[in-house]
Formats: structure tokens, sequence, C-alpha cells
């Protein structure tokens, strides 16, 4: 039984490790877009434009 709890409690952590990992990664792309060290990714208009054709 103290296995299966250890199992879980170590999968819950990598979990929450994964999770303030991604949102770390996103307020760091914000805060770098805000200073304007990276472009802001936009729409490619070329594969709309090939639709309207």
């Amino acid at each position: 039984m103290g296995v299966i709890i250890d199992v879980i409690f170590e999968m819950v952590s990598i979990l929450l490790m994964g999770i303030v990992c991604f949102i770390i990664y996103i307020y760091a792309k914000l805060f770098l877009i805000k200073i304007g060290l990276i472009e802001e990714n936009q729409a490619d208009s070329s594969k709309n434009n090939n639709e309207l054709d």
C-alpha cells in the first residue's frame, strides 16, 4: 500500500512541476514580447489569400 501512495505522490509532484514550468514559460514569453526582445506571432495571411483565389 505504501508503494502505491509513493507512486501517486511522485506522479502528482511531476504533474505539478510541469504546470509550474508551463506557467513560467507563458509569463516569460509575454514579458519578452512586452519589452520587445521577441516578436508576437501573427497569423499567416498567405493561407487566407490562397483560399480566396
